[in-house]
């Protein structure tokens, strides 16, 4: 699903987005997973939303009911942010400790809104015209789902997929739970 792997490449994307190709040394935990998912999803919706605007039907899911289905992700946000902020800033580290400094002293008030805009232009510029039915589809699916169902759900199958693909690390380092 392509909505769940781009939420999986979110913490290469903010890396990216600081300009630094550094890999996180601290894996995430579930809860971390889950709190960084459910506060994503606004912006997620919203990328996906504006970047499928032209290709669906005026009469269609999110033309007609998109805005009620992201104001109710919206107001979860706040809630999701504590958790939400740890993961980012273990995913966003920088091999440069004064950045990494930087970027943990910014308040909230300034960190938000560069998270939410670059997770919501990641996620609209990685969606193809011919996947926004799909995407429409799924989140139409989705939305009887309370948004904190729908964000441990997604959680659940990005923790489940995390795994090394080409001898590559994964893109999310999730901690392993113990046996």
């Amino acid at each position: 699903m392509k909505l769940s792997r781009t939420l999986f490449t979110l913490g290469a994307g903010l890396a990216l987005a600081q300009g630094q190709a550094a890999v996180a040394a601290e894996c995430l935990s579930e809860t971390e997973v889950n709190g960084l998912v459910g506060y994503a999803l606004p912006s997620v919706i919203d990328g996906a939303m504006k970047a499928c605007k032209p290709h669906l039907s005026t009469s269609g899911y999110f033309a007609t009911r998109g805005g009620e289905f992201l104001n109710r992700y919206a107001a979860r946000k706040n809630a999701n942010w504590p958790v939400a902020k740890g993961a980012f800033l273990k995913l966003g580290g920088t091999k440069d400790p004064k950045m990494t400094e930087t970027i943990k002293s910014l308040p909230d008030t300034a960190l938000q809104p560069f998270v939410e805009g670059m997770v919501s232009e990641m996620v609209g510029g990685e969606i193809k015209a011919t996947q926004c039915t799909t995407i429409e589809r799924g989140v139409r699916i989705l939305a009887p789902l309370p948004p904190e169902n729908t964000a441990e759900l997604i959680a659940f199958v990005v923790v489940l997929a995390d795994k090394p693909k080409n001898g590559k690390p994964s893109a999310m380092p999730i901690c392993k739970a113990a046996n």
